[in-house]
């Protein structure tokens, strides 16, 4: 049934099949001085799923005995399938507590019993529920400008990291061996038995060492490897790495994929993933053995990173109150939800633990942050 357009009028959707409970609703609407109502009366199921679906309303009362279905079948439909609805207020008998409980759940907005509703109760239960409504889209707008200033942040830190391993590779690396190389020519060059030989033989291994400490900063900061041969490559490049800076944990890979079904836009997520996965185990864990694998699973990406040390409890160490807060794995958190992955962290202390990302396949370069370390 179409209604009378009012101006500045609250707009109701009533989705109730009985005519007489429609008009008592209709009546107490009426009744209220505060507000003016614009009521829409939807009686079947069909037709009121097609009226949230493409209807404009500010609040919905659904009655919860509908024909051969109930209003939680209608909740339940509206929860899975339609993103933008008003909030809904659930009109149930006496007796009906365990309605009340499963519709609250469901995601109802408020539960009134029909008997009991008076025009007064009517009117504070909808101004709650679209008070709440805008509360939650102003929290839920939030979130969203959150997720992306924090994909844009993760893009600022890769293209800084990007710039940084170029400068320490272009210029503070190659200075330094041409530095080492001068020494070596100069060592030549001095007579045998010369004093100041030694002196200078001493500094050779010194400047080695640096130009590896530089080497090492620049490939962790930004690895070649990752651009150059892809993300497998760089994965089992790590782990060497990885192996020979932690001698006490061996790391054992199952890179199960070709390289063609990672998406481009994944790759730098997925060896960020692995790192930051990878000195937790090597800081925290007290482990003697690290898994990672990477395959396509059940018609998606699947990442695991596993270890055998000492495990923690999740909850306390994702805390925002922890003591021993767990930056590393909110931080692997974030990166996996900015780039579409659903993440699940299973450890508890004595246990080791289990981290195990899944993308959808097919994502391409729409979810993950863009230009991740590309150029700004």
């Amino acid at each position: 049934m179409s209604p009378l357009p009012v101006e500045n009028a609250i707009k109701v959707l009533l989705i109730e099949d009985d005519e007489e409970d429609f008009i008592l609703i209709h009546h107490l609407l009426t009744g209220i001085k505060s507000s003016r109502y614009e009521t829409t009366w939807a009686q079947e199921y069909e037709e009121a799923l097609d009226e949230l679906m493409h209807g404009c309303y500010d609040v919905c009362l659904l009655d919860y005995r509908l024909g051969p279905r109930n209003g939680l079948d209608v909740l339940h439909r509206v929860q899975d399938c339609y993103y933008e609805r008003p909030p809904i207020i659930v009109l149930t008998g006496q007796g009906d507590y365990e309605v009340d409980l499963e519709a609250m759940k469901s995601g109802a907005a408020d539960f009134l019993v029909k008997d009991r509703i008076t025009d007064t109760m009517l009117e504070r239960s909808i101004r709650y529920a679209i008070d709440r409504k805008k509360s939650e889209d102003a929290l839920r707008e939030s979130e969203k400008q959150l997720d992306y200033l924090s994909a844009q942040l993760l893009v600022v830190q890769e293209n800084e990291r990007r710039k940084v391993a170029a400068e320490l590779h272009d210029n503070l690396g190659q200075v330094l061996t041409a530095i080492k190389y001068n020494i070596e020519g100069v060592m030549n060059r001095v007579p045998p038995g010369a004093s100041f030989a030694g002196d200078l033989e001493a500094v050779i291994p010194l400047m080695q060492g640096a130009v590896d400490s530089v080497r090492r900063i620049y490939t962790q900061l930004r690895p070649s490897v990752l651009d150059d041969l892809g993300i497998k490559a760089a994965i089992s490049w790590y782990s060497r790495e990885f192996e020979s800076a932690n001698e006490q944990i061996v790391v054992a890979k199952e890179l199960d994929l070709n390289e063609e079904q990672v998406p481009d836009s994944l790759k730098l997520v997925i060896f960020r993933i692995v790192q930051e996965a990878m000195d937790n185990i090597s800081a925290h864990s007290c482990a003697s053995r690290a898994d990672v694998s990477l395959s396509v699973d059940d018609g998606g990406l699947r990442l695991r990173i596993a270890d055998d040390g000492t495990g923690f409890d999740v909850t306390a160490k994702m805390s925002q109150t922890s003591s021993s807060s767990g930056l590393g794995l909110r931080s692997i958190k974030r990166r996996a939800e900015l780039s579409g992955g659903a993440i699940r962290i299973v450890s508890k202390p004595g246990s080791g633990t289990d981290i195990i990302v899944n993308w959808p396949l097919g994502l391409g370069n729409a979810t993950a942050p863009k230009n991740q370390g590309g150029t700004p």
